[in-house]
């Protein structure tokens, strides 16, 4: 596999979806063929991490003037993000498929979440875009995964996730979380599109297994792109 336009590196692929689509479950069944790699913006090594704050120093400061305060969860967010792409371009020599279980589009979807009002509005307009076309020249294949509400409350409620958000939320407190994160997505994939970035397949993890959903996704990473 290569990536879009031919090029001689391994397929990038984001798998997005709210808490309790089975994106990890997922993720595990791609990782188990020996020319997958997984990753995404959390556990990445301590040296990228150092190296990515250290480059993305000048960004924050300029971010923080822009917004007038920026908190400290939401730079963290940015230095492992730009770790991430790091990672990406060093660390996956002989793989086929890089799928990224909570990728870009989970980190700048958490931003538009929980990030200070002031990284939402115009003055912070041209680092989105910005970020969006450094993805989206990255990323060969989204893969939108998705099942009802009742579907995911009832995993979310099942799951020994630490330091789960949802630990202590309602159900109606969970659904409005997921609901906000389902229009984050729209809004990040849309800006994604906006740069050139691969229109997302949708895929309903309701009524299948890990294995067969699995295949179905290497199916997809199969087809060319036709972006």
């Amino acid at each position: 596999m290569t990536g879009r336009n031919g090029a001689a590196r391994p397929l990038i692929v984001e798998l997005v979806g709210p808490a309790g689509v089975g994106k990890s479950a997922l993720a595990e069944r791609l990782r188990a063929r020996p020319d997958v790699v997984r990753a995404s913006v959390w556990n990445l090594p301590a040296a990228l991490l150092i190296e990515s704050a250290v480059r993305s120093l000048p960004l924050l400061l300029r971010l923080c003037v822009v917004t007038r305060a920026l908190p400290r969860e939401e730079l963290k967010q940015i230095v492992r993000l730009n770790a991430l792409r790091l990672f990406i371009g060093r660390r996956v020599a002989g793989a086929a498929v890089v799928v990224l279980d909570e990728g870009p589009v989970f980190a700048l979807s958490w931003l538009r979440v929980f990030g200070h009002p002031r990284l939402q509005n115009g003055r912070a307009e041209p680092w989105w875009l910005a970020t969006y076309g450094v993805w989206a020249a990255l990323l060969d294949r989204v893969v939108l995964l998705d099942a009802p509400e009742p579907v995911l409350t009832s995993r979310i409620r099942g799951r020994h996730k630490p330091a789960d958000v949802f630990r202590h939320m309602t159900d109606g407190e969970i659904r409005d979380l997921v609901a906000r994160y389902r229009v984050s997505f729209e809004r990040v994939l849309d800006g994604l599109a906006r740069a050139g970035g691969p229109p997302p397949v949708t895929l309903a993890t309701t009524a299948t297994t890990p294995v067969r959903l699995g295949d179905a996704v290497l199916e997809l990473l199969a087809e060319p792109s036709h972006v």
